[in-house]
C-alpha cells in the first residue's frame, strides 16, 4: 500500500511538473507573440480628437496665391496643450488684423516710395507659416512669421518652435532636447558657423553673411527635431543686403 501511495504521489508530481512547463512555455509564447499588442492598449493617448492627426489646420483663407499668402489656426491636437492652442490662433488673428490694402494708402505713399509689387491689392500685412515634423515618439511645429510689404515684398521677421513627446503629452524644454541629443549650445553655434561659412559669398570684397552676428543672436528655442529625427534650428542669417531664414541640422 505504502509502495503504491509513493507511486501515485510521484505521477502526480511528475504531472504537475509537465503541466507547469507546458502551460509556463504558452503563456511565455503568448506574451511575446503580443506584446505590441499588449503594449499598445496600455499605451495611453493624449490626443483631444483620435481621428486627427497629431497637428493640423482649420479656417484657412487664401490671401493671395501669387505671393503664397495665407491664414489658418494650427490645432495641436494633444489634451495637455489647449493653453497654447489658444495663445497661437490669437497671435494669428491678430495678423489677418494687419492686413492693409494699396487702395486705402494711396495718399499716404511717400513721393519716394514706388509700389514694386502689386498682389491683390495688398499694401502691407504679417503672416506666418506652419511646418511640422513627426519621428518616433516626437512631434514638431516650427512657426515662421513674415511682413509682407508692396516695397520690399517678402521679409522673415521671427521663427519659435514647439517639441512634444506623444507618449506623455510634454512640451520639451531646450535644455530636455539638448540633453536627449547629447548637444549643447557651444556645440550648435558651431555647426551654424560652419555651415555659414560653406555659404559665405562677398560683395565688392565684403563678406556678405555677418557670421558673428548671426551667431550671437541665435534663438536656442527655435530648435526642433525633423522628420528624419536630426535636431534642427531655425536661424536667422544677418547679412550686409537682406537678412533671410535659414533651417540647419545640429
Amino acid at each position: 500500500m505504502d509502495n503504491l501511495r509513493s507511486k501515485l504521489g510521484f505521477s502526480l508530481f511528475f504531472i504537475l511538473i509537465i503541466f507547469l512547463l507546458v502551460g509556463g512555455y504558452i503563456f511565455t509564447n503568448y506574451i511575446v507573440n503580443n506584446k505590441d499588442v499588449i503594449e499598445e492598449k496600455e499605451k495611453i493617448s493624449y490626443k483631444i480628437d483620435e481621428d486627427k492627426d497629431y497637428i493640423y489646420y482649420i479656417n484657412e483663407e487664401e490671401i493671395s496665391e501669387e505671393a503664397e499668402i495665407d491664414y489658418k489656426d494650427v490645432v495641436i491636437n494633444i489634451n495637455t496643450q489647449k493653453e497654447l492652442n489658444t495663445s497661437l490662433n490669437k497671435e494669428n488673428a491678430g495678423y489677418k488684423e494687419s492686413i492693409q490694402y494699396i487702395k486705402d494708402n494711396k495718399d499716404k505713399l511717400p513721393s519716394t516710395e514706388v509700389i514694386k509689387y502689386n498682389y491683390n491689392d495688398l499694401y502691407y500685412l504679417s503672416f506666418r507659416r506652419y511646418q511640422d515634423f513627426k519621428y518616433n515618439n516626437y512631434i514638431s511645429l516650427l512657426i515662421q512669421d513674415y511682413n509682407y510689404s508692396c516695397f520690399d515684398y517678402v521679409t522673415f521677421k521671427s521663427s519659435k518652435a514647439y517639441v512634444f513627446n506623444i507618449d506623455n503629452g510634454k512640451l520639451l524644454s531646450v535644455d530636455e532636447l539638448l540633453d536627449n541629443f547629447k548637444s549643447s549650445k557651444t556645440y550648435i553655434e558651431n555647426s551654424v558657423k560652419t555651415f555659414l561659412e560653406g555659404k559665405q559669398t562677398t560683395s565688392d570684397g565684403v563678406d556678405v553673411i555677418k557670421i558673428d552676428d548671426t551667431i550671437n543672436n541665435i534663438d536656442f528655442s527655435n530648435l526642433f527635431i525633423n522628420n528624419y529625427g536630426k535636431l534642427s534650428i531655425s536661424i536667422l542669417v544677418k547679412t550686409t543686403q537682406t537678412d533671410y531664414n535659414e533651417i540647419v541640422e545640429v
